[in-house]
């Protein structure tokens, strides 16, 4: 069992840090067309990934898991949601635990350039020459207001640091150009 799920996309160019649930599909479809290998190891290269506003990267991320095994919010203890880790060959079987916090995907992997995702297209337009909308789905799950202010709860951490990442001068934006 680890906590951290790791796993760069490198290119000649850059490295990008894959964070489920935050438009990977459409980063990994741009990516397709170049060659690219996943490794664990840093290097010199630009090394760049997509943040997300956690409460709602942690719906989708619930909606996708609960859709996935054919669950509702009714059938499972949310306690549980709140124990972040992931199985040695869970990603190989693509059983991944989709509302960890997005924080974990982040210690230690020194990232030059954080996009917001609602930045992801024109990221993608500039860089790839491509925008894609891949899984970019509406998810409506009924929770009370005990459930929503419980899971805002626990994603503290997360949005502390989303938003330190917000305020920090390696958030791009268009207006700073193309950074590989």
């Amino acid at each position: 069992m680890y906590f951290q799920n790791i796993e760069f996309y490198e290119t000649k160019n850059f490295q990008y840090l894959l964070l489920h649930k935050n438009g990977c599909q459409s980063i990994l479809k741009c990516l397709n067309k170049l060659n690219y290998s996943i490794t664990k190891n840093l290097n010199n290269k630009i090394r760049w990934t997509v943040v997300r506003e956690p409460y709602e990267r942690f719906i989708s991320g619930l909606s996708y898991d609960l859709k996935k095994n054919n669950l509702t919010i009714e059938d499972i203890n949310l306690d549980e949601l709140f124990t972040c880790y992931h199985e040695i060959n869970s990603k190989f079987n693509g059983f991944i635990n989709h509302t960890c916090y997005q924080t974990l995907y982040l210690i230690n992997t020194n990232i030059d350039w954080y996009i917001d995702l609602k930045d992801l297209n024109l990221f993608l337009k500039m860089h790839f020459n491509e925008t894609f909308h891949e899984n970019k789905k509406t998810y409506e799950l009924k929770l009370s207001k005990k459930i929503k202010n419980k899971i805002k709860e626990y994603l503290k951490v997360d949005y502390y640091i989303y938003n330190m990442i917000l305020t920090s001068e390696r958030v791009w934006k268009w207006q700073k150009g193309k950074i590989f």
